[in-house]
């Protein structure tokens, strides 16, 4: 049977297809029938590039798959490692604040580099966690009064993006109870709640609270046993909702799996997912690939052109939100920053490459979070070098609420090191200041000696990242006024400008 062709559209500066013209003069018989060079998005920068027309050819619908889906693969995976549904009451590590399924969780310890679920953990708050199953609710979220204390709640979606987040920037000491409910339930809700109405079957709740040391655990404990979350059945009628089963990803639940790993995990959240309007115009082409709703991902249907093409395809969206991930928003000084928070619109490339780099941060207005893989040269950062963040007179980070840096492997995870310091800012204990007022941290893999070490943020020998974070961005910040500092080799640091302290 012949397969219709399709043409797919020019973007940008990509060459996506190529075809050669028979001679004017020949005949069906004689023509010969040249095959089109492959095509390719792996250079790709922004969502329009990716999604702009239609097409049909396996690889571009797998890229876009990929581009459009990676976010939601990851919250999954993220709850399923949370949520554990196979030993769903299994004992957790401290710094953890996992549970079952329509569970409260909630961490005692602050994350160290044993912390290994969903990326980029902050190192400043202590959280509580859960993951609902909202067609199990009407779910009543109920907090204490936290006083002076920072703390915020984010409802997180299944697509990573959050459309709510209440706490002290919000409410101030205390927040009224929440009312989390599913997309479509229409019934009764408690009085005086604030609704919280999730897009997709699952939602994440995640409550961060301050801590000032290890001396302050136990506040913080007190405050955290106070949070409760129940099923709400009616006026003084709650109850534990019950664990839910929750759909196998059959990808292995690691964060860059094989091509078809991919589309199997991406086929299987599909099976429980609400497509917005916008969704559908992305989903429905899929089919061509053996991706659908009803039947989750089936690569029997491919032949064996196809099968690698899709293969390519997935294997160049990864690349595509990689390359991303270093280019958040807006670029300074080797620090990319995302003002766009966590709400990404029709911005499916930044979704996915936050997604990689820092699911699930805060709304933008709570948050700020520039990450750094460069130094101010425009060199990848590596811990074989040593580095200087110096922060001028007057120019330290605009915030309401706490700045701090967090070092983390390159993909992603708190690196060890003898002072069991993984983050350095406003609160850390003994940090010194220069004379006037200015401020030097040490970037480096060995301490930089007496005098020095109160201000030393250790790197590993090896490739790294870092990432500020801005809680309570003030104006200068959130318009993007203010910048952090280059990193900069210690060598090209004029000492002039900025004192050692």
């Amino acid at each position: 049977m012949a397969r219709t062709t399709r043409s797919i559209p020019l973007l940008g500066a990509l060459v996506l297809s190529a075809c050669v013209q028979p001679p004017h003069n020949a005949t069906p018989t004689q023509t010969q029938v040249l095959a089109a060079q492959p095509v390719s998005l792996v250079g790709a920068e922004t969502t329009e590039q990716i999604f702009s027309g239609e097409s049909m050819d396996p690889y571009v619908l797998a890229l876009r798959a990929t581009v459009w889906g990676y976010p939601l693969v990851r919250a999954a995976q993220l709850r399923v490692k949370a949520t554990q549904p196979e030993h769903p009451f299994s004992q957790r590590p401290a710094t953890l604040a996992t549970a079952p399924l329509n569970r409260l969780g909630r961490a005692r310890a602050l994350a160290d580099p044993k912390t290994r679920i969903g990326v980029a953990p902050n190192n400043d708050t202590l959280y509580v966690l859960a993951f609902l199953d909202t067609d199990e609710g009407p779910f009543l979220l109920r907090t204490p009064d936290f006083g002076a204390r920072y703390y915020t709640f984010q409802f997180g979606e299944a697509d990573s993006s959050t459309q709510y987040s209440y706490g002290q920037s919000t409410h101030g000491a205390k927040l009224p109870q929440i009312a989390v409910v599913a997309p479509k339930y229409m019934g009764p809700i408690p009085r005086g709640a604030l609704v919280v109405r999730s897009r997709q079957r699952y939602m994440m709740i995640a409550g961060r609270i301050l801590v000032n040391g290890e001396a302050d655990l136990p506040a913080v404990h007190a405050l955290q046993d106070r949070i409760e979350l129940d099923r709400w059945l009616g006026p003084d009628r709650i109850e534990k909702a019950p664990v839910t089963a929750q759909r196998v990803l059959p990808g292995g639940l690691v964060a860059d799996p094989e091509p078809f790993d991919f589309l199997s995990d991406l086929g299987a959240v599909l099976q429980d997912w609400l497509p917005m309007p916008q969704d559908a115009k992305i989903i429905a082409p899929l089919a061509r690939i053996g991706l659908t709703r009803e039947n989750g991902f089936l690569p029997s249907l491919l032949d064996e052109a196809e099968r690698n093409a899709v293969e390519r395809g997935v294997t160049d969206g990864f690349a595509v939100i990689r390359a991303k991930t270093a280019n958040l928003g807006e670029l300074s000084r080797g620090w990319s920053t995302s003002f766009a928070g966590s709400r990404f619109g029709g911005d499916y490339l930044l979704r996915a490459a936050v997604a990689m780099d820092q699911i699930y941060v805060n709304d933008k207005d709570e948050a700020l979070y520039p990450v750094a893989h460069f130094d101010g040269d425009g060199a990848a950062l590596d811990g074989r070098k040593d580095y200087v963040i110096c922060f001028a007179k007057n120019q330290l980070p605009p915030v309401g609420a706490f700045w701090s840096i967090t070092m983390y492997y390159a993909k992603g995870f708190l690196v060890p090191n003898s002072m069991q310091r993984y983050s350095i800012g406003d609160r850390t204990p003994g940090i010194r200041y220069g004379a006037d007022g200015s401020l030097r941290i040490y970037v480096q893999s060995e301490n930089p000696g007496p005098g020095r070490e109160a201000n030393w943020l250790p790197a590993p020998r090896e490739g790294f990242m870092l990432m500020m974070r801005l809680y309570r961005p003030l104006p200068p910040a959130a318009k993007g006024q203010w910048h952090p500092p280059a990193i900069m080799p210690v060598e090209e640091v004029d000492p002039a400008a900025c004192p050692a302290g």
